[in-house]
């Protein structure tokens, strides 16, 4: 009888232990923003996973996340040129969502010093640096854009806009109106222009 109370007290503590057991863990919706430490500016596509288990999520463009995850859970936050951050669901919480603020610091890499140079060898800079033509000056270029002949070029070649016809076809329609009802002027018997061209003459301003 004796052996039968014990038996009964062993499956009883069984049972029960296997009931504690099989209880579910309680899961939490963490939710919350992943932020730079020096400016608290968002960081974007942070790599979000709870340690020792295949969970986990990343933050969007303005650094926010959500999953699901369980109490006393390990949280790794991973971010390119970020130290990595760690955060533990807490055990005692009352609610089934909770959010926190993951502040992350800079992860300064120091490179080794690196020379790359353009050419193979010493013989091929010497080489390339005495054939190599030297780029024009700022006051090259300016006398090259201000050559007459270059100006002179351009001018003539430069055709009329939209702007300039309009002007042009007005100055007719005024140089009839002046003239209207009566002969139009004839630049020929103007005392005025013969004395110019005579002193255009005299200047040699018509020699080639």
């Amino acid at each position: 009888m004796n052996h039968a109370k014990y038996y009964l007290t062993f499956i009883s503590i069984l049972l029960s232990v296997l009931m504690v057991a099989q209880q579910p863990e309680k899961r939490i919706l963490l939710t919350g923003v992943v932020l730079t430490g020096d400016s608290l500016h968002a960081i974007a596509n942070t790599n979000i996973i709870v340690r020792n288990r295949n969970v986990g999520t990343a933050s969007d463009e303005n650094g926010f996340f959500s999953f699901y995850s369980e109490v006393s859970d390990t949280i790794i936050f991973s971010a390119i040129g970020y130290k990595n951050g760690k955060y533990i669901v807490p055990e005692d919480l009352t609610k089934d969502h909770y959010s926190i603020v993951q502040i992350m610091s800079n992860d300064t890499v120091w490179l080794q010093e690196t020379i790359i140079f353009p050419w193979r060898s010493y013989e091929d800079f010497g080489q390339e640096l005495i054939t190599m033509t030297p780029p024009i000056t700022n006051d090259e270029r300016a006398k090259m854009n201000l050559d007459n002949a270059q100006l002179y070029e351009q001018s003539i070649n430069i055709h009329m806009d939209g702007s300039a016809n309009f002007k042009w076809q007005n100055q007719l329609m005024m140089d009839k109106m002046y003239a209207g009802g009566q002969v139009p002027p004839q630049r020929i018997f103007d005392a005025f222009a013969w004395a110019s061209f005579i002193e255009s003459v005299k200047n040699g301003d018509y020699k080639k």
